[in-house]
């Protein structure tokens, strides 16, 4: 049967093979890839990270690729570095996925983001972050106050895991930060107006996220 599946990594396996690691609808698998280390054989494509493929394997306990076709190749998007960096981030959170999530929904959702991430990189990744969120099971508060429950909110504050209002909190450095965690947690996806410096911001309040709430540690 063939299946789809992202590519996440790849080790040397014996002297010219690899065991190739990849995301599939069904979860995380491991397929060898026999000759993989020899150009002649054609297997860079199978081997390439965060390559979309489809492929066939073996029925076995360790399944050995048998072909394979490449959905889509990210070599003509690797001239930009932020693309690049939204790669590895993008990496690392699919390494912590448990196993006991719809899979199919979430391989869904990531390949969607592989496929528009060369539009805008920090944009196309600050909608990733804050929709996976909820994949890990710490989704934030967006809707009323994390303190006092006040169901006009204005502030993001990571530390209480959500939406801060007014009386909870005199001050915020970035008071638009919750409505930018709505925009893409909601799926609404606005601010086209960002620029650089306000989607480095964004990213750094995610990053805080992961770390205080879902112990996973990001390198944004």
């Amino acid at each position: 049967m063939k299946t789809q599946g992202i590519v996440i990594n790849s080790i040397d396996y014996k002297e010219a093979s690899k065991i190739v690691y990849l995301y599939t609808p069904l979860g995380k698998v491991s397929i060898r890839a026999i000759g993989a280390n020899k150009p002649k054989n054609g297997l860079l494509g199978f081997t390439t990270t965060l390559n979309i493929v489809s492929f066939v394997a073996t029925d076995s306990n360790f399944p050995k690729l048998s072909e394979y076709t490449i959905e889509k190749s990210i070599f003509s998007n690797t001239e930009s570095i932020d693309f690049l960096n939204a790669i590895q981030v993008i990496l690392d959170v699919i390494k912590y996925l448990p196993d006991d999530i719809n899979h199919e929904a979430t391989y869904n959702f990531i390949k969607n983001v592989i496929l528009g991430l060369s539009t805008n990189p920090k944009k196309i990744l600050s909608i990733y972050l804050i929709k996976m969120l909820y994949v890990f099971g710490v989704a934030p508060n967006l809707k009323t106050c994390c303190i006092c429950g006040n169901p006009n909110p204005t502030f993001f504050k990571v530390s209480n895991g959500g939406a801060i209002c007014n009386n909870c909190i005199s001050t915020m450095k970035y008071p638009w930060l919750l409505e930018a965690w709505k925009e893409y947690y909601y799926k609404k996806n606005d601010f086209n107006e960002f620029n650089d410096y306000d989607f480095d911001i964004l990213l750094k309040s995610i990053e805080s996220f992961y770390n205080v709430h879902a112990h996973i540690k990001l390198n944004i």
